[in-house]
């Protein structure tokens, strides 16, 4: 037990730095962003397969930046470009390519971050879609139960909606993650606030939910034990990639990777997803907040992105895996981050 103890201590640092978008520091602007290599596993650097997931790559980001950090949802909006939010108010883009160099980074305030009458509950923005036909990107904000349109050129806020459907919630349990799905409806997913039995709240909107007359349908999100939804994203085939989050002593942060099918969405039901991959200590993992897909080479891509609460205790971990997409449920887990699946 003894042993132990220092990381409780850590993990207790941990859970009081999770707040997020409150912090101090010496100002600087640097767009540098610099990529140092991971490994997905110290105690077995061969190792690839976690689940339905094969390790591919892996980065500490890191910049000057005083507004780096805090990541909270990811998009990309072709096959190179990436844009983060933090909660911070912060939108953080790259492109990255087939050499691993990132190139034409920048990091800068979200429009509508600042300004008269606004502070840091404005900015606490918790989840990102995009709409690769328009251009347009959603953000959902956690404090104050919002989601605002971006335009195309990501230099304006075009639409806002306030959500009463949260009336009652808790500021830091509202629309943690978003998702559009390809036939332009979108799902919203609570972090903590719960429905009577116990399941997430969550909504299907009949279309972009900025707009009048777009119907929100809601049902229950049963997060796997323990775990909270963080990101969602979805699939070629329509189905929903959702990032889960956990931390808990005494081994500290956890993410498990699922899929649901948003044909099995019915009014005020509760539907469970099927785990198919889950990072757990030994395996390279933190506060994972941020999902996104892309293809290569005929794979379906899955960029996962954590959150380093700007915390010189964490890290902005950026990982790459390919999926073998199961369709099938797994079988019961083993270990963590040793689950196998059925053929």
């Amino acid at each position: 037990m003894r042993h132990r103890l220092p990381r409780i201590l850590l993990l207790l640092l941990l859970m009081t730095a999770s707040v997020g978008g409150h912090r101090v520091y010496k100002r600087n602007y640097s767009q540098q962003i610099e990529m140092v290599p991971l490994v997905l596993d110290e105690s077995d650097r061969e190792r690839t397969k976690v689940g339905a997931l094969t390790f591919l790559n892996a980065w500490e980001l890191r910049s000057d930046n005083s507004n780096f950090g805090g990541i909270s949802a990811l998009v990309v909006t072709n096959e190179k470009r990436f844009l983060a939010v933090s909660d911070a108010g912060t939108l953080i883009g790259f492109t990255l390519g087939h050499t691993k160099r990132m190139e034409d980074s920048f990091i800068a305030d979200l429009p509508g971050a600042f300004g008269e009458n606004i502070d840091y509950r404005d900015r606490d923005s918790e989840g990102m879609a995009y709409d690769p036909a328009s251009g347009r990107i959603w953000i959902s904000y956690e404090a104050r139960h919002a989601i605002r349109r971006l335009s195309p050129s990501i230099g304006r806020i075009d639409g806002i909606k306030r959500l009463t459907f949260t009336n009652g919630w808790k500021a830091n349990g509202g629309v943690e993650a978003i998702a559009r799905l390809p036939d332009g409806r979108f799902v919203l997913f609570a972090e903590t606030h719960q429905r009577p039995d116990g399941s997430n709240s969550a909504y299907l909107y009949s279309g972009d939910p900025i707009e009048a007359g777009s119907q929100a349908t809601p049902f229950g999100y049963r997060a796997p034990k323990g775990y909270r939804p963080t990101d969602a994203t979805p699939l070629p085939d329509g189905r929903l990639l959702i990032l889960n989050r956990r931390i808990g002593l005494p081994d500290g942060f956890s993410a498990k990777l699922a899929i649901l099918d948003p044909a099995d969405i019915e009014t005020d039901k509760a539907i469970a997803p099927n785990v198919i991959a889950t990072l757990a200590s030994p395996l390279l993992v933190d506060n994972m907040e941020g999902l996104a897909i892309t293809q290569e080479d005929g794979r379906i891509i899955v960029w996962i992105m954590s959150d380093d609460n700007f915390t010189a205790l964490q890290r902005t971990i950026l990982m790459k895996f390919a999926l073998n997409l199961p369709n099938k449920k797994p079988e019961a887990e083993t270990a963590p981050g040793f689950e196998t699946l059925s053929n």
